[in-house]
């Protein structure tokens, strides 16, 4: 039920989203019906968020009551899904993306249109977009205000007065036990937003919306909201931006505003935001396992690559069924597979980027000399190997050593981005992580770059030929989630290996 929960808030809030989206395209000059900038008045300035008059009258505002249904009763399985959904963030704590959740509450204008920066590839102010900024400004209010109908009539308590866990912002209990839980009125504002940038910036859209879901998620991780909450605190969000839609006035920002994030990414000014930090953060969902599978490894240099690359078209070739080294295939030389606790996650980071630093590993010489395969059943996984000289096995065990005090001895198939449909692979799988650095390390250790699938005959073939030896160095390290048969699929951090 887990998996399928992960993808159907996921699929369930972007879908609601996209199906109440419409743009309308003004032929005609549009500039009469501007905002005319400084004219209007704050709304709530007593929230202190900097949020100005809206374009709708309250009246033309999505009826969330009308529209949404009620919450799951206590006892339902809609229900038991919201509660297993909020246990299944609890091992986020004390990560960055718990980190992130927090931030992702401040709702200030001025922060939470930062909070697009990354995705927006752009830093959108007052003073460098002002009718970007007015935009935002004054569609805050009306999304926010879209959720309030359902808010206060159903009254939800929310989720850290049910679970009594922790909630990321405690300063902000009090507003939050007074104000109901359903729909989340941040979500509605987090799709809502993407909605629009993903209008002023459609080359950004995929990227934009996959920030307003997070966004969503982020209630969740919080504890501050349900599942439920994000799904229809979205819906509304798409809702109230379609309705905007038939405004003149937002329409006629709408085409100022194009025009100055057209000007602005002309500049290509840099961001000061910490774009990388943010990606590793989102890189860590917002459902997780206590357990997570990984694959602490080295990022071969161009020379390896075009090697790599080159013999894994050759296997495609002879077996089309083959992986492609993509990012779900990342080319690596893996130092340790092994399980850990979510939350050791930032002390396995530090460990092996200590060690990897002190090592200079992007400055190791490495010889690759033949070509290898792994039997699976009438195919083989095949690749290039290094030689595995002292200084890689003095590196590798100093990588376990430092990293051992915060591993888990085993884990389950859900640690890894997705099982098998099969309980033998996925049984066999889990035995090899589980033994990883008992089995395959010192003398057992054998560095190589997996590079395909392919028919053990014509792998036999393969590596009976000759073999033109090559000296390459790691480029860089990082920490990949582990997928289906091992594959490094998902990065979640970046080393720096700088001594």
């Amino acid at each position: 039920m887990k998996t399928m929960s992960n993808h159907s808030i996921r699929a369930a809030a972007l879908v609601c989203a996209l199906a109440f989206t419409t743009a309308l395209t003004f032929a005609a000059d549009t500039s009469a019906a501007r905002t005319k900038l400084g004219t209007i008045p704050e709304f709530h300035p007593e929230l202190g968020l900097g949020a100005l008059q809206g374009y709708l009258d309250h009246k033309d505002i999505p009826d969330s009551l009308a529209l949404v249904p009620p919450p799951p009763e206590p006892g339902s399985t809609a229900y038991a899904l919201d509660e297993e959904i909020a246990k299944n963030t609890f091992a986020l704590r004390d990560t960055p993306r718990f980190a992130l959740a927090a931030s992702d509450f401040n709702l200030h204008l001025t922060n939470f249109i930062a909070d697009y920066s990354c995705a927006l590839k752009v830093q959108i102010t007052k003073d460098n977009a002002p009718y970007l900024f007015n935009l935002l400004c004054r569609s805050f209010s009306d999304i926010g205000q879209s959720t309030y109908a359902a808010k206060n009539y159903y009254k939800r308590t929310r989720p850290f007065q049910e679970n009594g866990a922790p909630l990321a912002v405690p300063a902000a209990r009090d507003f939050l036990e007074k104000d109901p839980s359903y729909p989340s009125g941040h979500t509605s504002l987090g799709i809502g937003f993407a909605l629009i940038l993903s209008e002023v910036a459609p080359d950004c859209a995929n990227d934009l919306l996959a920030r307003g879901r997070a966004f969503g998620e982020s209630r969740i991780v919080c504890n501050h909201h349900w599942a439920s909450d994000v799904i229809w605190g979205g819906f509304m969000g798409a809702a109230t931006v379609a309705r905007l839609h038939a405004d003149p006035t937002f329409c006629a920002d709408m085409e100022a505003a194009k025009a100055e994030y057209a000007a602005l990414r002309a500049k290509a000014a840099p961001l000061t935001c910490d774009c990388a930090a943010e990606t590793a953060a989102l890189a860590l969902g917002f459902q997780s396992e206590n357990i997570i599978a990984i694959d602490i490894l080295l990022e071969p240099d161009a020379t390896m690559l075009g090697k790599s690359a080159e013999n894994n078209a050759r296997l495609i070739k002879a077996n089309p069924k083959s992986f492609s080294l993509d990012a779900a295939h990342t080319p690596h030389i893996t130092m340790l597979q092994c399980f850990v606790p979510v939350g050791n996650l930032e002390k396995v980071y530090a460990a092996a980027g200590k060690v990897l630093a002190a090592a200079g590993a992007t400055t190791m010489k490495l010889e690759a000399f033949k070509y290898y395969y792994a039997p699976a059943g009438a195919d083989g996984v095949a690749g290039i190997c290094a030689k595995p000289t002292p200084d890689i096995i003095k590196l590798q065990a100093d990588i376990i050593a430092a990293v051992k005090p915060f591993l888990a001895e085993t884990g389950p198939i859900g640690a890894f981005t997705a099982p098998h449909g099969n309980s033998a692979i996925d049984a066999a799988l889990i035995g090899y992580v589980s033994t990883f650095s008992a089995k395959l390390s010192g003398e057992n250790y054998n560095p190589h770059v997996s590079t395909g699938v392919a028919p053990i005959a014509y792998l036999d073939a393969m590596i009976a030929e000759p073999f033109q030896n090559f000296t390459f160095s790691p480029a860089g390290a990082a920490v990949y989630q582990l997928g289906p048969y091992g594959s490094a699929a998902k990065k979640l951090k970046q080393l720096d290996v700088k001594p």
